[in-house]
């Protein structure tokens, strides 16, 4: 297959957003009045959204806390910078604890907010990021003003300036710290233990932390105020990939699979695996953090993408990062509400809810910086002691309301269906894409008229080398040779991009939807009738945020080793 040309298209933007809007607003998106959700309960604290004016004194609270964080001995768990390591140092990504990880996080992280603001009824805002925060720009979403105010940055002055300070405050304290103390338990080393999980990661010891913090060639994770985030007060939107991934188009497909695997991200043996992204993971998450993240040009002139904190590990040294898993953590109680609705499971079920529940979270510490007692998923399978709600934001209207309960659970009892491609070239790469076909029942092909008809999603499984981390690759569907290779175009589908560094040792599987490149492409009469699906996999030049002509020639390549088109 030829590579795909940055020019032309066989369908207008106008028409390509008119269908892809259709998706949701025919599956009901804007039919719920704002503020009617399915119960949520009643609990003590209640999270806003970011930009309702009833949150400024939840702000200047947070503004508080940062301030008093920031200002903490590095010997205090407590103290800001610690709190991101330990992100750095345990979070997991590309995995089935992707979720239930950072609800635990941020939960902890919520209480000490609460305890060093002094305010008593604090709680976490989000950051809805599929709402319009540009009034100059309503279909460009982006930062919102707010955060660029005070601390709310991290290229203000109360932060560490350079890497040099950073590593000179911290150094002895991370290896004083307990993180690095072996014990055994009848002779045999105990993995269940944080210098286990660290072993697991590869981290032998605190060089090993320093050297993937400051020295990493492949990127740093630590930078200076200059370059903390890449998005600025003046040029605060989204590019177009990621306006994609946050659009409601997106959000209400990754609200609908009913399988937690799906919705979430796929199994592993251990919170350090990666193996794959569900659609929020994926799209959402990953595009925010590396939108945000942004580019940053060094002192030889070498402009990168992998600037700003939020592109790695370190991200939790911008304050978006805890607004951000907010919202994400917001839609996870929204998915789970819906389930509950339908009567579908919320978690992993039979022998998997075991060995999921039972996996080791053992670096979180509670307001006093003391290590709680909370030790496994388990423990935060549900919201639980947090005792928080949220503010109904977008994704609500996924949740079907009185009488629309018993059509939609009738619909829902519809098996879930495959459908494995044939792959008809594998291998993408620069110059190249990957495809393959795939025949779906002409039922399932239709437009969607009602929120409670199945949703098709395709899940791609490729190989990487191991540091190919740091590349793009488009989904296409039914695109023809000099179609466009980005989010204007009516055959894509999404981006496969990843979040941090990681070395990939194994294929990795992204679940991308296809409902909204099958709706363009019908409205532009392009969807033929009992011929099969043609899915390709084309390798993107990887256009950097804030600087039109920068790109970098992909240099990387992926082998697709199978496609599963599934209905949800």
């Amino acid at each position: 297959m030829q590579a795909k040309k940055l020019h032309s298209s066989s369908m207008s933007r106008r028409t390509f957003l008119k269908a892809t809007a259709a998706v949701a607003t025919a599956a009901g998106a804007a039919t719920l009045p704002f503020g009617q959700t399915y119960a949520q309960g009643t609990t003590k604290y209640r999270r806003l959204n970011l930009l309702n004016p009833e949150a400024k004194r939840t702000i200047n609270s947070y503004k508080k806390a940062i301030h008093v964080m920031l200002r903490l001995p590095p010997e205090d768990p407590r103290n800001w910078y610690r709190i991101a390591l330990t992100h750095t140092m345990d979070c997991p990504h590309g995995n089935w604890w992707f979720l239930v990880w950072h609800r635990g996080y941020i939960g902890w992280f919520e209480q000490i907010c609460r305890e060093l603001s002094g305010d008593p009824s604090f709680a976490l805002p989000y950051w809805d990021w599929t709402e319009n925060t540009d009034p100059k720009n309503p279909f460009q979403p982006g930062v919102p003003d707010v955060m660029f105010e005070d601390v709310l940055t991290p290229a203000h002055p109360a932060y560490i300036g350079q890497s040099s300070e950073f590593q000179a405050r911290f150094r002895e304290v991370i290896a004083r710290a307990s993180y690095w103390k072996r014990i055994y338990t009848d002779g045999q080393f105990d993995d269940k233990t944080q210098y286990g999980q660290l072993l697991a990661r590869g981290v032998r010891s605190p060089d090993d932390l320093w050297f993937d913090i400051l020295d990493d060639p492949r990127g740093l994770f630590f930078f200076d105020q200059a370059h903390a985030r890449g998005l600025t007060r003046e040029k605060p939107g989204f590019d177009e990939k990621t306006t994609k991934a946050v659009s409601l188009q997106t959000l209400l497909a990754a609200l609908s699979p009913r399988d937690f695997t799906t919705f979430n991200s796929p199994k592993t043996m251990g919170h350090s695996g990666l193996t794959g992204f569900g659609v929020l993971e994926g799209q959402p998450h990953n595009r925010v953090h590396n939108c945000v993240g942004g580019i940053f040009t060094d002192e030889k002139g070498r402009t990168t993408d992998s600037g700003g904190f939020m592109q790695a590990n370190l991200s939790p040294v911008d304050p978006l990062f805890f607004l951000h898993h907010a919202n994400i953590d917001r839609l996870w109680d929204v998915w789970t509400r819906k389930q509950q609705a339908l009567g579908y499971p919320v978690l992993p079920e039979g022998s998997d809810y075991k060995a999921w529940s039972d996996e080791p979270f053992l670096f979180f510490v509670d307001s006093k910086g003391q290590p709680v007692t909370k030790r496994t998923a388990g423990d935060y399978a549900t919201i639980g002691d947090f005792n928080y709600s949220y503010q109904p934001g977008s994704g609500e209207q996924i949740i079907p309301q009185g009488l629309a309960i018993a059509a939609a659970k009738a619909a829902a009892s519809a098996r879930i269906e495959h459908f494995n491609a044939q792959i008809t070239d594998s291998t993408a790469s620069a110059g190249d894409g990957a495809s393959g076909e795939v025949t779906i029942p002409p039922a399932l092909l239709q437009a969607r008229s009602r929120l409670d008809e199945p949703i098709l999603f395709a899940k791609v499984t490729v190989a990487l080398p191991p540091l190919g981390h740091g590349h793009d690759f488009a989904v296409l569907v039914n695109a023809p040779d000099n179609a466009t290779i980005d989010p204007s175009s009516p055959h894509y589908a999404g981006t496969l991009s990843m979040f941090g560094h990681h070395i990939v040792h194994a294929p990795v599987t992204f679940t991308v939807p296809l409902s909204g490149a099958l709706a363009a492409i019908r409205e532009g009469n392009q969807l033929k009738a009992g011929a099969p699906l043609n899915i390709q996999v084309v390798p993107e030049k990887m256009a950097m945020p804030g600087v039109l002509t920068a790109t970098r020639d992909v240099e990387t390549r992926a082998e697709v080793l199978s496609i599963v088109v599934e209905s949800h």
